[in-house]
């Protein structure tokens, strides 16, 4: 079972990442606010680590730089989870380090294939 974190700062999108990470039989571990986000990973050490883009405090491509220039988490893939969508975002993320992007809504199926290939890596 792998332990995947959830950063994102709407409860009713973490709840319902949680839900699709237990049906893919892993352990998610949820944080709302992005500043405790660096902490948590620490304490839990997850396999994945999910963010989204827009957060208040830092953002989700902000806080991607950080956890990669974490010399303890700086290896744990990213995946950027939002609703947006454009190239731009897509691109920043990607350039913040983050292996993958899925886009909101989250479709069940392709999310668990998405986490599968991942921890397969």
């Amino acid at each position: 079972m792998a332990k995947i974190l959830i950063v994102d700062d709407d409860a009713q999108t973490t709840a319902l990442l949680e839900s699709m990470v237990k049906m893919t039989g892993n352990e998610p571990t949820s944080v709302n606010l992005s500043r405790h986000a660096i902490q948590v990973a620490r304490s839990i050490n997850p396999d994945i680590i999910l963010l989204d883009i827009m957060m208040e405090g830092i953002n989700g491509i902000e806080l991607c730089k950080l956890l990669k220039a974490d010399a303890n988490l700086g290896s744990i893939p990213v995946v950027m989870v939002s609703a947006l969508s454009d190239i731009g975002s897509k691109r920043d993320s990607f350039n913040a380090g983050a292996i993958d992007f899925i886009t909101k809504p989250v479709l069940p199926r392709d999310f668990a294939e998405r986490i599968q290939e991942i921890l397969r890596r």
